[in-house]
């Protein structure tokens, strides 16, 4: 199997970090961000995609996770037809790629790429440790962006996460907790060592 990889998570657990070393343990060339994705797509939608993902409930009015879900899933399906037509490029031409997205949402995947990559979702189920992640990032990874500003909004991000969590069972997703940073990227890194010689 050639490496294709999505690797989903919300801010903070090291989607990015261990993206990284899962490209250099596998000699990967491309990862593509999520987050550049959306800021590509921006433009070509004034509605959805202008708001952040814990802001996109207000479209339906007040804050609560019904809400908070359906902001989330109009950004996502607007998101899957860029992430789809990644996958299947990366498969067509045979070149390992990594994706690392907030946008995880397995049943918008289309059928006929789901056996053909490996996923992943990364959570933090302990709060105070995703919030000093959230904080120390901006010594590893994102230089200009403190994570006071999504600490803040870790309530949303949460019901997030919990959301994709339930959709990614019994779906071919491995889903770890990103207790410890090693044991994770060493759990992920075998992880896709038995996908690709299976």
């Amino acid at each position: 199997m050639i490496p294709v990889i999505i690797i989903g998570g919300i801010p903070g657990v090291g989607k990015t970090s261990i993206s990284g070393y899962i490209a250099g343990e596998f000699n990967i060339n491309i990862i593509l961000s999520g987050d550049y994705l959306r800021e590509f797509l921006r433009p070509y939608n004034t509605n959805i995609l202008n708001k952040s993902v814990y802001e996109a409930y207000r479209l339906y009015g007040e804050k609560n996770e019904k809400n908070i879900i359906n902001g989330y899933l109009d950004q996502t399906r607007i998101m899957y037809k860029g992430i789809n037509a990644i996958l299947n490029r990366s498969i067509k031409n045979g070149e390992p790629l990594i994706l690392e997205t907030l946008y995880f949402m397995p049943e918008f995947l289309d059928k006929n790429i789901i056996d053909k990559i490996i996923s992943v979702y990364i959570d933090i189920s302990d709060i105070n440790i995703h919030k000093n992640r959230l904080k120390s990032r901006i010594n590893y990874t994102h230089f200009n962006s403190p994570g006071e500003r999504l600490i803040d909004q870790l309530d949303v991000y949460k019901i997030i996460s919990n959301y994709s969590i339930e959709n990614s069972k019994n779906k071919n997703v491995l889903i770890v907790d990103n207790i410890n940073y090693d044991e994770t990227r060493e759990k992920i890194k075998n992880y896709v060592k038995d996908k690709i010689e299976s």
